[in-house]
Parts: structure tokens; C-alpha cells; sequence
């Protein structure tokens, strides 16, 4: 593993169940999924060399998380483009995973 930030699978198998699991979280979202082109407009914005996740909650109660792009010294782009409006599982959930 070249990447940092890069995991093997057993290691997110281990995590992803360990929450799906987990009686306090039962009934909430355990997965989103955001479409390729939003994570590159955060990207392509000018001066942006990361993304940062934040955790949050909808209007709905149900979690979800809110990404903003992040500069070179570590501070959120707030006046740049934020993501959010995920597709959530439960709902829209792969059909084959062995994270599930």
C-alpha cells in the first residue's frame, strides 16, 4: 500500500461491521454514495489539495456527511463548493458487498 489513507479489506470489514453491529447505530444509514464529478468540482477548485468529511445529520434525522474542500494549510474552503446529498443505504445500497 502506496497510499496513506488506503486500507486492506479485512481492515474495513472490521470497521464497517463493527458499526453495522452495533445496537446504537441499528435502523441508521450505513453507507452513502456520492457521484465521481462532485468529488472533482471540490478537487478541480483552485488552491484545493484535499477533501475534508464532516459528519452531519438532514433535516430528516438520518446521518450524512458533508464534504468541503480543504488548501494547502489545512483550513476548509468554506467559500468554495460543499457537498452533501448523498445517496443513502438504507435506500439506494449495493446489491452485492462484502462490506454490507
Amino acid at each position: 500500500m502506496s497510499n496513506y489513507h488506503e486500507i486492506t479489506l479485512e481492515e474495513a470489514l472490521t470497521m464497517t461491521h463493527a458499526y453495522q453491529n452495533d445496537p446504537h447505530f441499528r435502523g441508521m444509514t450505513v453507507a452513502g454514495k456520492m457521484d465521481n464529478s462532485a468529488f472533482q468540482e471540490l478537487m478541480s477548485q483552485p488552491g484545493c489539495v484535499a477533501i475534508r468529511a464532516y459528519l452531519a445529520k438532514n433535516s430528516n434525522n438520518e446521518l450524512t456527511m458533508v464534504y468541503v474542500g480543504v488548501d494547502a494549510t489545512g483550513n476548509d474552503m468554506t467559500s468554495g463548493k460543499i457537498m452533501n446529498k448523498m445517496y443513502r443505504c438504507p435506500s439506494d445500497c449495493p446489491n452485492n458487498s462484502p462490506l454490507m
